[in-house]
């Protein structure tokens, strides 16, 4: 049978509280909020960016060559 270490249920237990006093920190949730926000934001902006790109290609790429080129437009 095994046998409990207690000085390592010791460590492990203050460790988990001290993670959790961590991530309980009002400044530290504060900074994980901005993130998600600013996170979001970068995809947003990186998904105009993309639509803008793709909207400038359509007005600016050189016309299809020869007849029956297939271009759909």
């Amino acid at each position: 049978m095994a046998r409990l270490n207690f000085a390592q249920l010791a460590l492990a237990f203050a460790l988990i509280h001290a993670v959790d006093e961590v991530r309980r920190d009002p400044a530290v949730v504060k900074a994980a909020r901005q993130f998600i926000e600013d996170s979001l934001q970068a995809i947003r902006s990186s998904a105009a960016v993309a639509r803008e790109a793709q909207s400038s290609w359509r007005r600016h790429r050189p016309p299809a060559q020869g007849a029956g080129a297939g271009t759909g437009e």
